[in-house]
């Protein structure tokens, strides 16, 4: 049997599956040729659990959206301790103030 397509298997994936099953997130700029591995669970801190082709990021070199990918990954049992993810290690809030004009 043929492998599904990538997008139409993302598209009907959420974030609690993937963590059920294991799975590892890969994000890859096409413009910079950078790729990073998240956890779901992490994803899953800061937002709200959604499928997977709905996630959004911007490239941290480039600063761009248009050329990010996202994939999912099982990784085997050898690869296990030698990937490099990216791990929330916190939240920070950011104070910004908020203005309006009046006459006085």
């Amino acid at each position: 049997m043929p492998e599904m397509n990538q997008l139409n298997k993302l598209s009907r994936w959420s974030l609690e599956e993937a963590r059920g099953v294991g799975h590892i997130l890969i994000v890859r700029c096409g413009l910079c040729n950078i790729t990073r591995r998240f956890l779901p669970d992490d994803l899953l801190k800061l937002r709200k659990n959604t499928t997977i082709n709905r996630l959004r990021f911007t490239c941290q070199e480039c600063h761009k959206r248009d050329y990010m990918d996202v994939t999912v990954y099982l990784p085997s049992a050898s690869e296990i301790g030698k990937l490099y993810v990216r791990r929330l290690v916190g939240i920070k809030e950011v104070k910004m103030p908020v203005w309006r004009d009046e006459t006085i």
